[in-house]
């Protein structure tokens, strides 16, 4: 007669979330949400588990578009005469026809009245000059407008870009550092992230009243964002989560400045 067999129970493997918020921190220390460390006096997150991702990240972005008093330089020649008009722009979130309706009206006022205006030809919207010739487009914000000269007073702008950045790198080496598979990017600073948060939206993209898409970043947002599966991070079982600290990186390689904004992120901790 055979003994009876015995059932194994088995156990599913565990999963626990580890909370992060950037408002946390402390303040009078890390002022920036952008780049700060948290410290509490016990170890964030205890236990046998063998993997970090982050699962979702909100991100409350406040930061106007167009800062640091823009500019717009529109070199005229009249008969030969070259004139440079200025349209300055203060710290504001601007979409483009904002910015070109804000140039006419400051161009406006240092000419003619009426002589500049922002008119469609040939399904281009741009800036007209009625009594001269747009030469040339300098100041801080050209690049961003990209402007294209006809060459007969009108200038409009080709694929303009007034977003912030174009994505931000959510960073901290004290979750990443153990894992054996690294991190690679097109741009000469590699680093390895946690996530990246691309300044694209998931649905169709607005337009403005010229046509122009309103991109991420060209008005204040707070928006979630899911990743699944997230990014799987290799964790030695027997370490705790210390002390971390948090470091949001622009697509230029630099953290990002100042202490406007917030973000939150939850990580999801697992046995295998």
């Amino acid at each position: 007669m055979n003994a009876p067999q015995t059932a194994t129970t088995i156990r599913q493997p565990s999963t626990a979330n580890l909370m992060i918020d950037a408002d946390d921190r402390d303040f009078a220390a890390y002022p920036s949400p952008w780049d700060f460390q948290i410290y509490k006096k016990q170890s964030l997150f205890n236990g046998f588990f063998t993997r970090i991702g982050a699962t979702e990240v909100v991100l409350e972005w406040n930061k106007p578009n167009v800062v640091d008093n823009s500019t717009l330089e529109f070199t005229l020649s009249v008969g030969g005469v070259e004139t440079v008009l200025l349209a300055s722009f203060g710290d504001a979130f601007y979409t483009v026809a904002e910015v070109l309706n804000a140039a006419v009206k400051s161009l406006n006022t240092q000419t003619t009245a009426g002589r500049f205006t922002v008119e469609t030809l040939d399904g281009l919207s741009g800036i007209n000059d009625a009594s001269g010739n747009i030469t040339a487009v300098g100041g801080t914000l050209a690049d961003k407008m990209n402007f294209v000269i006809t060459g007969s007073g009108f200038t409009f702008p080709d694929s303009p870009d007034l977003r912030p950045y174009r994505y931000l790198d959510f960073v901290s080496n004290q979750l990443t550092y153990n894992q054996s598979v690294k991190d690679a990017t097109s741009n000469l600073r590699d680093q390895s992230v946690l996530v990246r948060w691309y300044f694209s939206f998931d649905n169709p993209t607005p337009s403005d009243e010229y046509g122009f898409p309103i991109l991420m970043g060209y008005q204040p947002f707070y928006l979630r964002r899911i990743f699944s599966p997230p990014k799987q991070i290799a964790w030695e079982s027997n370490m705790p989560v210390g002390q971390v600290g948090f470091q949001v990186y622009g697509n230029d390689g630099l953290i990002v400045p100042g202490t406007f904004g917030s973000w939150l992120m939850t990580l999801q901790i697992s046995e295998n």
